[in-house]
């Protein structure tokens, strides 16, 4: 299983390589806004090379900001010429809930990477599945990337943490027997380390992960007291193997 790091916080993204963590980014433009970024879509832009460049070849998601399917195709065309590791997010649907299938399907044809984000059901993945398949299967070059975004923290909201997990579990388990080794599930919407925790359990290929969700994975009081002891223990046998001496 992969992380991808769901930040457009450049310092903390290179933390999370330092530490071995980060396989990728996710970004929007509420992340953005919350990470500080400023100018509007000059400074999304920017901001999404600079991550695109600090982990190539590791994959970026970038979202567009319409559900319009023209404005969506053209500025997914835009996007994916800011660099080569660039997926576009579009969402499975619009507003009135009209499919966006058909602007994944191009775009994949032409080779443009897609991560199909929003999506709570099983149907709905499968189907997002089907048309990414399809596209690749009919593009003259293939995408790098291709995602399937399973919203799994807004489907706990509703149906709680294990019908997510089950709803993962499934689309995983269509996945291979279908044989689409080529598109990836990634996991949204993680709160929590528990979340974190049960749905490493369930197939996906990708969970992605805030900052601060995974700082709390690693939070033990337990652990800091055996490791305070563990040092504690390891200073007094290297003075009694010493004998005092310097």
């Amino acid at each position: 299983m992969k992380i991808f790091i769901d930040s457009a916080n450049t310092e903390e993204v290179k933390k999370y390589i330092m530490w071995g963590l980060c396989q990728g980014v996710t970004t929007n433009p509420s992340i953005c806004l919350k990470c500080g970024v400023k100018g509007g879509m000059e400074g999304i832009k920017k901001r999404t090379i600079e991550i695109a460049r600090l982990i190539n070849p590791l994959p970026v998601s970038a979202e567009v900001t319409s559900d319009d399917m023209e404005e969506v195709m053209a500025q997914a065309r835009e996007y994916s010429r800011w660099a080569e590791n660039i997926a576009i997010k579009i969402t499975i649907t619009d507003r009135q809930g009209n499919s966006l299938l058909p602007a994944i399907y191009k775009l994949t044809k032409e080779g443009i990477s897609i991560n199909v984000t929003t999506m709570l059901t099983f149907n709905q993945a499968i189907l997002a599945a089907r048309a990414l398949k399809s596209g690749r299967e009919r593009a003259f070059q293939k995408p790098k990337y291709s995602f399937i975004s399973i919203f799994a923290g807004r489907i706990s909201e509703e149906y709680g943490a294990n019908h997510a997990f089950e709803v993962i579990k499934n689309v995983r388990d269509w996945l291979d027997f279908h044989k689409y080794e080529e598109i990836e599930i990634i996991v949204g919407s993680v709160r929590s380390q528990e979340n974190v925790e049960l749905w490493s359990r369930s197939g996906a290929h990708i969970l992605t992960i805030p900052p601060e969700v995974l700082g709390k994975c690693l939070a033990s009081a337990r652990t800091k007291e055996t490791v305070e002891q563990f040092i504690g223990d390891a200073k007094k046998a290297m003075e009694e193997l010493g004998g005092g001496a310097q």
